[in-house]
């Protein structure tokens, strides 16, 4: 592990790259969410004729980076100029082995759109649900299955709708 501390508890260190190869480190601990660090008594830092002693916990830094995407769905009906569907409820779930996962539910706006924000890395499957008596199975546009990933931050999904047909 090599990282380098430019602060902790106001006080500053210049780019001290220590890593437990190196026999600067006593103890190293890394778990999901924090480094920690004790510095060996040889390689204590000296700062103002008092000694600056390291046995701190700090996040990681790209914990701190924001790696969670967005999943904007637009419902329409397939009817002239696919007019925007309002009131629609779809469903966000997680794709988790076998049985997909719900994550939350939402309704269209008045332009027929939903927005899921702050969505995890991850696969997800998105469900409109409709009333089978007035129509048909929706169909989406490209798939209702979407990755989020370093790459796909930002995914779009249209959803076309149809009404039945009288029989």
């Amino acid at each position: 592990m090599n990282d380098t501390i430019s602060k902790i508890d106001n006080k500053y260190i210049d780019n001290v790259a220590m890593s437990a190869e190196d026999n600067k480190i006593k103890d190293s601990e890394c778990n999901d969410k924090n480094y920690t660090f004790e510095i060996l008594e040889d390689n204590k830092e000296e700062t103002k004729d008092e000694e600056f002693i390291l046995n701190a916990t700090f996040p990681k830094i790209e914990d701190n980076i924001v790696n969670n995407g967005e999943i904007v769905v637009t419902s329409v009906l397939d009817f002239g100029e696919n007019e925007c569907l309002q009131g629609m409820k779809i469903n966000l779930y997680k794709i988790n082995g076998l049985s997909p996962v719900l994550i939350t539910s939402k309704i269209t706006d008045k332009d027929g759109k939903v927005v899921f924000s702050e969505v995890e890395e991850g696969c997800y499957r998105i469900i409109e649900i409709v009333d089978k008596r007035y129509f048909e199975k929706p169909k989406y546009i490209s798939w209702n299955e979407i990755i989020i990933d370093g790459v796909n931050k930002n995914q779009k999904l249209t959803i076309v709708n149809r009404i039945k047909s009288c029989v």
